[in-house]
């Protein structure tokens, strides 16, 4: 995944032909990452999940293709992002085609909340960004200290 890092909040609408313009920033690092392809699939939060190409197969490799198939969750799981992906490309204007599927999925209508995940980006209807961001302010101190003992577990896992 090397240099990719995409950062920023952003908000736009999408066009009346389902194009999403992409913000200036992001579309530098996806030229540069892939080439200005992109992987649009189902986010954990029913947000829509936009990778660089290059960063979407890395994914794939680790997460997706390394889980057994014989087990029920993870067929769920891999499924979750394989029967709503789409690839594609920006195009001369640096936007993106939203597909329907997918504009169901994350109650996108018109205005788009545009978020910056460092090794992806992610597309919310204000509403459900909004809920979203509720459920992060009130559990942030909480989830911190979680993640602050899983990494001291992580470094020292015979404590």
């Amino acid at each position: 995944m090397g240099n990719i890092r995409f950062r920023g909040f952003f908000k736009h609408t999408i066009d009346d032909r389902k194009r999403l313009s992409i913000p200036s920033q992001f579309r530098t690092v996806l030229l540069a990452e892939s080439e200005g392809r992109v992987v649009l699939t189902p986010g954990y939060d029913y947000e829509i999940a936009v990778y660089a190409l290059k960063t979407w197969q890395e994914f794939e490799d680790k997460e997706l293709l390394s889980l057994s198939m014989d087990k029920i969750q993870a067929r769920r799981y891999r499924r979750h992002f394989t029967f709503g992906i789409k690839e594609d490309h920006l195009d001369a204007q640096g936007r993106i085609l939203i597909p329907d599927f997918l504009l169901e999925y994350s109650g996108i209508t018109k205005d788009v909340i545009i978020v910056g995940e460092i090794n992806y980006f992610t597309l919310w209807s204000p509403e459900n960004y909004q809920k979203i961001k509720e459920e992060i302010d009130k559990h942030y101190l909480e989830d911190a200290e979680t993640i602050e003992k899983i990494r001291r577990h992580n470094e020292n896992p015979d404590r």
